[in-house]
């Protein structure tokens, strides 16, 4: 295994008392989005959406100059803890993403750097890349453990030992290079007994890390549901057992969508809960701005129902940090000062 700490340690890593802390001088974790195109269209996933492209305000890529000057703005701000180059679409349809990669850790613009993928475009010159280029985290996702389930969830013809043998060729590459790459795969549990087993036994010693994760539903969207459960039963399981009425993400969390527009949001597909635009505005300038005070001040006064990213929503219920406790007077008084 490389020498990173493994992701489901860095996951458990002690974290700052956010209620304590915000505002924030600048956002502890950012998403950077380097396209919104996918070669799946998992149901578990809104790319399935029959209307997703008109939701979502198109098809795009992202372009490396675009990328640099989004990093110096980071740097303006402040390193931030965690990158993660990926939201919607398949980072690897971007082939900038390895040079991405590079950019960000010359200018050492985060702690960790960590890429979600399908896997299903790693070539061996494209794993190459990003390993040489110092990636972190590799987060890969399954969607089925066998080859049926794989094909029925994803809605594609590309195979199930396609993304094996990238996986694994991805990992012993790494090894080869003395590369830092933490390779950690995961699969939504199924529900059924059998196809995680048949997961956890294909991937075994392919990643390294191989595990099951709970199932989620994005922000509850209209269109459909993504978990493929009822709410009702979702609500009761353990990954949602932490009811909370103030969302913390929008606290130390900016998407930047490869577009350009800037959300607050993870799970925000249809670019409901944006805040500003890198077109127009500075990354420091929208941490700072009007739009996303108004958008925190919303959530402490719990009067989230009223937005309509966040009306349904119940990923807020998954966050590990808890802003119940803040009171809009205080949060206003600090902002201010």
């Amino acid at each position: 295994m490389s020498g990173t700490l493994p992701y489901s340690q860095l996951r458990k890593a002690p974290r700052i008392f956010l209620q304590d802390a915000v505002p924030l001088p600048g956002p502890l974790s950012l998403y950077i989005e380097p396209t919104n195109i996918c070669n799946f269209k998992c149901v578990y996933c809104p790319e399935s959406f029959d209307n997703f492209e008109e939701r979502s305000g198109g098809l795009h890529r992202m372009d490396l100059a675009t990328f640099e000057k989004i990093a110096d703005q980071v740097l303006e701000l402040g390193p931030v803890k965690a990158l993660n180059l990926y939201m919607m679409g398949e980072p690897f349809v971007n082939k900038n993403v390895p040079d991405f990669i590079r950019v960000a850790k010359n200018k050492g613009i985060a702690e960790h750097i960590t890429i979600t993928t399908n896997g299903t475009l790693l070539n061996d010159d494209i794993a190459r890349k990003t390993i040489e280029a110092g990636l972190d985290y590799l987060r890969v996702s399954i969607y089925g453990g066998n080859a049926d389930a794989h094909g029925r969830k994803t809605q594609s013809k590309i195979r199930l030992d396609r993304v094996v043998q990238n996986v694994f060729r991805f990992r012993k590459l790494r090894d080869e290079l003395n590369g830092i790459t933490a390779v950690y795969v995961k699969m939504i549990d199924s529900g059924s007994a059998e196809e995680n087993r048949q997961f956890m036994e294909l991937f075994s010693g392919v990643g390294d890390e191989v595990t099951l994760e709970p199932v989620m539903n994005w922000n509850d969207p209209e269109e459909g549901d993504l978990s493929q459960m009822s709410r009702e039963v979702r609500l009761k399981s353990d990954y949602f057992a932490k009811k909370k009425q103030v969302c913390s993400f929008p606290f130390y969390t900016l998407v930047i969508h490869s577009d350009l527009k800037v959300s607050v949001c993870c799970v925000d597909w249809a670019k409901e809960a944006v805040v500003g635009d890198l077109r127009t505005e500075t990354l420091t300038e929208i941490w700072r701005g009007e739009k996303l005070r108004e958008f925190q001040l919303m959530h402490i006064e719990r009067r989230a129902n009223e937005h309509r990213a966040c009306r349904n929503c119940t990923y807020l219920y998954t966050a590990p940090d808890n802003l119940d406790g803040l009171r809009a007077e205080e949060f206003i008084d600090r902002s201010e000062s």
